[in-house]
């Protein structure tokens, strides 16, 4: 099953729902926020396949925009197993959402 982080209305990342569910790990673990913590929580229990972004307050949505930016890929690089498979490939798509999160993060 594939997963979507809805960045924005107009801003969609979509992968593999094994790397959805370890890209919405890492925003619970990077942001510490108890509401992202139980979104993701429910989305993993439910399988839901979705974390849309816009539902989180203002601050909080950049917040994990800016840990998407930032962190997401470098974290991903020191963690991810090596016989992960493709893992290059895997850590360019990253890079993808980083970028995207780049685009919509405020300074």
């Amino acid at each position: 099953m594939a997963g979507a982080i809805a960045l924005s209305p107009d801003k969609m990342w979509t992968s593999a729902g094994w790397l959805f569910d370890w890209t919405i790990r890492f925003v619970a673990r990077e942001v510490d926020d108890p509401q992202v913590t139980a979104t993701v929580e429910e989305i993993l229990r439910e399988n839901l396949g979705l974390f849309d972004l816009d539902l989180l307050p203002a601050g909080l949505r950049e917040t994990v925009l800016r840990k998407l930016r930032d962190d997401l890929v470098p974290v991903a690089a020191a963690t991810l197993p090596s016989t992960v498979p493709e893992r290059k490939g895997v850590l360019e798509y990253l890079d993808g959402l980083s970028r995207l999160a780049r685009e919509l993060a405020e300074p």
